[in-house]
């Protein structure tokens, strides 16, 4: 009988006709999936890692990031960008998240490699008490160092542009860049206290392997204020950089004199990149990177990682 089936759903006729008849059908329940997962929040979840451990995001602390691993999984927020993390957070030592938000780059890395230490740095009040609480309910106190510090190019404080949000996260889209669309559209403004991370680090050593930068356009500030330790360090840089009307070329200039070459990170590999102003609709972080392995478009990020160990056995000095 089953063979009979078979042969009959593959019957050139039959086949056809069936075909004309589910694609629409097809199409509609994906529309219908697609619209469940927007409308739908789930506001609290919990994500298990292929290690066994579980990622836990708390009650009203980050219910659009919560609502997206429900529905797609663990890659289903930023699947490329948390992949490349992934990739790093196994080899490294040390992390530095700069605008960690709700956190989950922070708890993401101290569950895949409970050697790593992880700083966070998030200015907004009311998702730093958010990021702290998502660290308490993953029970990582120990292995996650948070802050509630903009790092920027200067140590002080500083008018940060909030929107105002009427849902029960707390606007993500903050900025300390006063020339923004957020100032533009008379948002909410609050204080916050600002450090260049090299002033930072000198009162908190530490080696840097690993850097995540996602501060809406201030992505300069930041990496000016890091200058020294990522000259004597050369970690990796994961970095949003949106399309802007001034082509992010302080951000690139900075990136250049610092010896780093950008590569875009997509789902077809790193492609090397020498400006940020291209239209891009579905990736907009890069990896930047202290050393360039040969081709314009690199599938294997162990390409970099075993350049860069090997350029710094070359520069590390022996000792006797």
């Amino acid at each position: 009988m089953f063979n009979f089936l078979k042969s009959v759903r593959e019957n050139y006729y039959v086949s056809a006709i069936l075909a004309t008849i589910a694609k629409p059908i097809r199409f509609a329940c994906f529309q219908i999936g697609t619209e469940i997962e927007r409308k739908v929040k789930k506001n609290g979840v919990a994500i298990s890692l292929p290690n066994g451990r579980v990622l836990r995001i708390d009650r009203d602390a980050g219910v659009g990031l919560a609502s997206l691993l429900f529905w797609n999984g663990l890659d289903g927020y930023e699947g490329d960008t948390s992949q490349t993390l992934r990739f790093f957070f196994e080899r490294t030592v040390t992390f530095v998240d700069v605008g960690a938000n709700y956190g989950l780059y922070s708890i993401l890395g101290a569950l895949w490699n409970p050697n790593l230490r992880v700083l966070a740095f998030e200015p907004v009040p009311q998702i730093y008490q958010a990021l702290m609480r998502n660290v308490a309910l993953n029970g990582l106190e120990k292995q996650v160092s948070a802050h509630q510090l903009a790092l920027a190019d200067r140590t002080g404080t500083a008018t940060f542009y909030l929107p105002s949000s009427e849902s029960r996260d707390s606007e993500t889209t903050g900025t300390l860049v006063a020339d923004s669309w957020q100032s533009r559209q008379d948002s909410p403004t609050i204080a916050v206290e600002t450090m260049r991370f090299d002033d930072f680090e000198r009162t908190h050593p530490m080696r840097v392997d690993l850097v995540k930068i996602d501060v809406e356009d201030f992505e300069a500030g930041v990496l000016a204020g890091m200058e020294r330790t990522i000259r004597r360090d050369r970690p990796f840089i994961v970095c949003e950089i949106l399309p802007r009307e001034h082509r992010n070329e302080r951000t690139r200039e900075l990136v250049e004199s610092l010896g780093y070459n950008p590569y875009w990170i997509t789902a077809l590999g790193y492609i090397r990149a020498s400006r940020f102003d291209f239209e891009r609709r579905f990736s907009q972080d890069f990896l930047l990177s202290p050393v360039s392995p040969p081709g314009e478009v690199i599938t294997n990020l162990e390409s970099f990682w075993a350049l860069r160990e090997s350029s710094a056995l070359i520069g590390r000095t022996p000792t006797t």
